[in-house]
């Protein structure tokens, strides 16, 4: 999950994403605790509890609002932080605007956030949540929960007249994203950085021909830097601002649940015996091996969290172009726009991604109104703003349609909070953040113009899966001051041993299943 910054130049683009995927990450753990609740701001309803059956008797409320209007209780992990006048505010914007709708946010305790909402979903006091993420050993628990029966169906609802303002909200493209099992149950996630890899080419070192040439692969870049005349030893011609496996779109296939989804041949595999993914790796040792990079910190590249994303003087090597080729994901960074800088992408394609959507509860109070005000947040960029921001010209000010500081200084782009609660592509932007310009139409640019993954929508049963991510990611990390044909025998043997055979052989066939 690489996060991303348009305006600013890659020192901070990249420092931000770091921290972003930090921050995330920590969310993914889903640490147990004994705690699965904590107060929230505004109108407050809190789960401190030690099990999912207790919470119906443990919850309290507090309201700041209209008392007649219908409530709408939105859960979302303690890490969405938003100020309870901005809420009370939102919910004045909406009765006075006739919508008989007040809002409440149940914060659950990020630590056991999984847990925790499949309580808050199965009580029937929570209308709306977050459904959460994925976990650190690959597994999805946002699966489970519809796979449990606690999420609504929204196929229906979408296809009619009553769904077309919360469908047409978001591109297309980005539904088929959210799809499991061929349906549709949950509200995609608008803020993850859906851009795939890209090289930036240095025109002082690279010749126009050579960049024309490339055909996309790691390969190609490696036999251009075997043409550049490198005369700076204390820096390496090729930066490699590439961390985990978001490489993949490269290859033709996706790295994830500790397997290779490969889109040529339409097959799943082990990773470790594809020749796509090492050989990419291969080509990296290759590299490292004629001193063509390294992250000047320890002489080597850590991959799947590459120092180098954050040291400053790589980025200050970027920054003043001292590099003849960088391979990089996520947005364009603005250092990479300058006339000796040629920018060439590769194939970007969507995957499916169900976690940090936003689903409706079947055993919501009333669904049909949960629906109503999803609409009215996604649609109305008005009622995101005021709960993100407060009110304009008092909270904060536009400038050049960008939200700020009403002293001109930069407001919080509270990142965490934006993803608990879908809010992006319907408010306004801050300092920092990509799509300034013209904010929807280029996010739906972007989406309408991206492929989909020829796996969308399938997403693997993983209970057998075991340790084989961890697996993958020891192997991954192991090839830091070693080479793959150093590790590939044993990291193999370590597969076996821990089930790969019965695992891929148990994903395989239910991916024959969802193809038929």
């Amino acid at each position: 999950m690489m996060k991303n910054n348009k305006k600013k130049g890659i020192l901070i683009a990249v420092a931000v994403a770091v921290i972003v995927v930090i921050a995330v990450a920590a969310v993914c753990l889903n640490r147990k605790t004994d705690k699965t609740g904590a107060v929230s701001e505004g109108r407050t309803e809190s789960a401190d509890k030690t099990k999912k059956s207790d919470k119906a008797d443990k919850e309290e409320s507090e309201s700041t609002g209209n008392s007649d209007a219908q409530v709408i209780t939105f859960a979302v992990p303690d890490i969405c932080k938003i100020d309870k006048n901005n809420l009370k505010k939102f919910n004045d914007a909406l009765a006075a605007d006739g919508h008989d709708y007040e809002l409440e946010i149940k914060t659950l305790s990020y630590d056991n956030y999984g847990q925790a909402v499949e309580g808050a979903l199965e009580n029937g006091k929570t209308d709306i949540a977050f459904l959460g993420f994925g976990d650190a050993a690959g597994n999805n628990p946002v699966y489970d929960l519809v796979r449990s029966d606690l999420v609504l169906n929204l196929d229906d609802i979408l296809s009619g007249d009553k769904g077309k303002t919360l469908y047409e909200a978001f591109p297309k493209n980005l539904w088929e994203m959210v799809k499991c099992d061929k349906h549709i149950y949950s509200i995609p996630s608008a803020l993850a950085s859906d851009e795939g890899v890209y090289a930036a080419f240095n025109r002082d070192y690279v010749s126009d021909d050579a960049i024309s040439a490339w055909d996309g692969s790691i390969d190609g870049i490696y036999q251009i830097l075997q043409g550049v005349k490198w005369d700076k030893s204390d820096t390496p011609r090729f930066e490699y601002l590439i961390s985990g496996y978001t490489f993949d779109d490269m290859l033709g296939c996706e790295i994830r649940n500790g397997l290779c989804f490969d889109y040529d041949t339409m097959s799943v595999g082990n990773p470790l015996e594809s020749q796509k993914f090492t050989g990419y790796l291969r080509v990296l040792d290759r590299m490292k091996k004629d001193g063509y990079m390294s992250d000047d910190l320890t002489n080597e590249i850590t991959y799947l969290n590459n120092p180098g994303l954050n040291d400053a003087h790589v980025l200050k090597n970027v920054k003043e172009g001292n590099f003849a080729v960088a391979l990089c994901n996520g947005s364009v960074d603005e250092n990479f726009k300058k006339d000796n800088i040629t920018v060439k992408e590769v194939k970007t394609y969507l995957s499916s991604r169900i976690n940090g959507s936003i689903g409706v509860a079947k055993k919501a109070k009333d669904t049909s109104a949960a629906m109503d005000f999803l609409s009215l947040l996604y649609e109305d960029e008005k009622y995101g703003n005021i709960l993100l921001y407060g009110e304009k010209d008092k909270d904060y000010k536009l400038k050049d349609g960008i939200a700020e500081a009403c002293d001109g200084g930069s407001l919080d782009d509270d990142y965490l909070t934006k993803l608990s609660l879908n809010l992006f592509v319907n408010v306004y932007p801050t300092k920092n953040e990509k799509y300034v310009d013209n904010r929807k139409k280029e996010f739906f640019d972007f989406y309408d113009n991206a492929t989909l993954s020829p796996f969308i929508g399938f997403e693997p049963d993983t209970k057998n899966m075991g340790s084989i991510s961890t697996d993958l990611d020891d192997f991954m990390t192991g090839l830091h001051g070693a080479t793959v044909d150093d590790t590939l025998d044993g990291a193999v043997q370590k597969l076996t041993a821990d089930g790969m055979d019965s695992y891929l052989e148990s994903v395989r066939s239910q991916w024959e299943e969802y193809k038929q």
